[in-house]
């Protein structure tokens, strides 16, 4: 047998074994590819009280269930306060979160919206496939069994058909199906963790002036209504004690009383229904309605106070007119209730700017009406503590003409 005749069966083998190699690997690979595999977009805002719950409460509880904690992918090139897309994944559950307070993230939830159809602009917002959940309670609801249904039928959910979702993916590492999330990274991005010690977005970690700048519009006329809101405090308390003689509460109070009711119905509406506000082209309402500022000791909606508040001064200055004898108590509990409006609502104006981060239209609105119903409310106010305090001291200096009056009543 000459060396050729030798050669051909060694390289034979060679080739047989090489083949079944590859298929062998090829056929892992499709393994892999075919492996169970959730993934899914959720949108959300830094200074939503929220998005907070469901990111740092809701999502840890889902990974767990579909195969243990995730790990953080990020490009840390990016300085965090720019950072717009993050990804969590475990190898059967991946999610993007999306900050939708940066100009990246807007523009891909403002795609997600048009593509979907969706009408809500309201957030924290989970995209699954086709269908998409809204709010801190639809989210817990339908999400972790949408995400184990669909692994324990061996199932696969990809990513949402959403336009430029793929340009935010390539942003960050996105590892192979079924393989673990830290074993595959994009030469471009690194993770930030090492296996099973990801952590959730922090919330609340803002400056004041980081919070402010991310709507300096807006924002600059929550500062400049509340400038207003000091300056009539100050100036009301000048005009009572220079004010002369002045008339019971004209109808112009009850007129912006009612005005103020209507507002105050409509964020009532819009805190306890978890609907979606309508807002104008400056600031950003839903953002202020979903921060944990929306609701008195986490309990009570704002709108709620506004309603009875509103409802208060329309009960007193009615009262007022039908009840003369009680007109200038009534008056003086009128003016009071506008002070604890005014103080109340001048706190609630400088937490949207320095604290949530948006100004609500709507907030603002409130604001101006009550300030404007403690000015109105203040001269009448003053006139009538006058008169009591005059009849008071006439009561006094005729203590026997009193004691007449009353025993012959």
């Amino acid at each position: 047998m000459n060396q050729r005749s030798r050669v051909a069966p060694i390289l034979f083998v060679l080739v047989v074994l090489l083949g079944g190699a590859l298929t062998a690997a090829g056929g892992a690979r499709t393994a892999a590819a075919e492996e169970p595999v959730v993934r899914a977009v959720v949108f959300f805002l830094p200074a939503c009280g929220h998005c907070e719950y469901v990111i740092t409460e809701v999502l840890p509880g889902v990974f767990e269930a579909a195969g243990g904690a995730p790990d953080l992918f990020y490009d840390e090139a990016i300085p965090p306060e720019e950072l717009a897309f993050s990804l969590m994944s475990n190898g059967r559950l991946e999610i993007l979160l999306v900050d939708t307070s940066i100009s990246e993230g807007a523009d891909l939830f403002i795609a997600a919206s048009a593509a979907l159809d969706i009408e809500s602009a309201g957030v924290p917002r989970l995209v699954v496939g086709d269908r998409y959940l809204i709010g801190s309670e639809e989210i817990p609801e339908e999400f972790p069994g949408i995400v184990l249904d669909t692994l324990d039928a061996g199932g696969t959910i990809d990513w949402p058909a959403i336009p430029g979702l793929a340009a935010a993916l390539h942003s960050v590492p996105i590892p192979e199906p079924a393989i673990p999330a830290s074993s595959t990274t994009s030469p471009s991005t690194t993770t930030s963790n090492s296996p099973g010690e990801a952590e959730f977005p922090t919330f609340g970690g803002e400056s004041p002036w980081d919070r402010f700048r991310t709507d300096p519009v807006g924002n600059s006329i929550s500062v400049a209504v509340l400038a207003v809101m000091s300056a009539a405090l100050i100036g009301v308390w000048v005009r009572m004690r220079r004010s002369a003689a002045a008339p019971p509460p004209g109808g112009a109070i009850a007129l912006l009383a009612v005005i103020g009711l209507g507002v105050a119905v409509y964020l009532t509406f819009v805190e306890v229904g978890g609907s979606e506000a309508v807002c104008g082209p400056v600031g950003d309402c839903n953002a202020v309605q979903q921060s944990d500022y929306a609701r008195l000791f986490g309990v009570i909606p704002i709108g709620v106070l506004g309603v009875i508040g509103y409802s208060v001064i329309l009960t007193m200055w009615g009262m007022g007119r039908l009840n003369r004898r009680h007109s200038d108590v009534l008056t003086i509990a009128l003016f009071a209730g506008t002070v604890a409006g005014v103080f109340l609502s001048a706190y609630l104006t400088f937490l949207e700017p320095f604290v949530i981060g948006a100004t609500c239209a709507w907030c603002l609105t409130s604001a101006v009406i009550i300030t404007a119903l403690m000015w109105l409310a203040a001269r009448p106010a003053a006139s009538a503590w006058s008169r009591m305090r005059h009849r008071r001291q006439t009561m006094r200096s005729q203590p026997g003409d009193h004691g007449a009056r009353s025993a012959a009543r």
